[in-house]
């Protein structure tokens, strides 16, 4: 009865899915050799639907049906005319998930008590005014009326969450009608929407801290050295081809290469021991290592320097406090003064490296 009455658009989805499977075990317009192929192919896919049935098997749509029959039959003897029957059903689909349904089923019951109340308004109006109520009559005719009265007053009010029927509670408890079935049955609800909402937050902070948990440890993969056994002498080696120092010697200008390419290599280490704390991974800092030696505080060969007295210049510690600038550690940032520097050597990377705003007089975080 109560499908019946309601609608059961779950049972409609099972039949299509039935139709489709028919469709589909037609020929499709082919004759012969090729229309019996087609048969055939459609044969066993029928088979193996209905092999997969006699073991148990359901598509979506039947599972979703027989949920919704479920919750049918948990209300034994429903009666769609009985108002108080209407409101138990609409609490079980609430319970089963059917919110929709258990809308349309609370409506229904609201329905048919204002239409009774209605009904009985109209009969105690046409009887002779003479006539004096009982004492039973009078308290069924004000019982009736205040149940009217507390419809008539949340009417229209949304039902959706649980904050929108704390508002219709308050409401009801405002003005007096707590012992209504309206909010009687609001309360069941209630408690019921409630419980769903608190699984659906938790779910969704399960999600979230899975998600926070897969970022972390992606992270810290990613810090990882990135530099093998050598690579920082070659880069530096790079350095000198473009701006090679005067040592005197191949073989001194061999060991300052691999002097700055150990420090350099040493920097990669340090760089992948700050984990989830640093600004960049190894991966990403390596492109600067080699643009950092057009800083001339950091490096200098033969070009722009006095070399008959000082035929080159390097300076480690300026080296390590570049790199951490450009990388955003800490409080560092890049002074006015070097800021174009920094930027014509592309050693400025957005949202990581602090600048100094002059406009503002603030330390900010690059942003071209």
């Amino acid at each position: 009865m109560a499908t019946g009455l309601f609608g059961n658009k779950y049972q409609q989805a099972v039949d299509n899915e039935a139709i489709q499977r028919r469709q589909l075990s037609q020929t499709g317009g082919l004759t012969g050799w090729a229309a019996i192929t087609q048969g055939m192919a459609n044969i066993g896919s029928e088979l193996g639907y209905q092999g997969g049935q006699m073991f148990g098997g359901q598509t979506p749509a039947q599972v979703q049906q027989a949920n919704y029959q479920a919750v049918i039959d948990s209300v034994p003897n429903f009666d769609p005319m009985d108002p108080a029957s209407l409101q138990e059903m609409s609490s079980a689909m609430w319970q089963g998930g059917f919110y929709d349904e258990g809308m349309a089923f609370m409506d229904r019951s609201q329905d048919i008590t204002s239409a009774n109340l209605q009904n009985d308004l109209i009969k105690s109006q046409l009887e002779p005014k003479e006539k004096e109520l009982t004492v039973t009559e009078q308290i069924a005719f004000d019982k009736a009326q205040r149940i009217k009265e507390a419809a008539e007053l949340v009417k229209g009010m949304s039902r959706k969450t649980s904050a929108d029927m704390e508002a219709v509670s308050k409401v009801l408890e405002d003005a007096g009608y707590t012992d209504t079935p309206e909010y009687k049955n609001l309360r069941t609800n209630l408690t019921t929407t409630k419980g769903v909402e608190l699984t659906t937050r938790r779910d969704i902070q399960t999600d979230i801290e899975q998600e926070e948990k897969i970022e972390r440890e992606i992270k810290i993969k990613a810090m990882g050295e990135v530099m093998d056994r050598g690579e920082g002498p070659n880069i530096v080696g790079g350095v000198f081809l473009r701006d090679k120092p005067d040592t005197g010697s191949a073989t001194k200008t061999i060991a300052l290469q691999k002097q700055i390419g150990g420090v350099l290599q040493s920097y990669d280490g340090i760089l992948s021991k700050r984990g989830l704390d640093s600004k960049v991974t190894p991966a990403e800092a390596y492109p600067y290592y080699d643009k950092v030696f057009n800083l001339p505080e950091v490096y200098q060969g033969n070009s722009g320097i006095d070399f008959k007295f000082k035929p080159y210049e390097f300076d480690s510690a300026e080296l390590n406090l570049a790199l951490d600038t450009i990388f955003g550690v800490g409080n560092l940032f890049v002074p006015q003064e070097k800021l174009k520097s920094y930027l014509d050597n592309g050693l400025l990377i957005p949202g990581v490296t602090n600048v100094f705003n002059v406009s503002t007089g603030e330390v900010e975080v690059y942003n071209p």
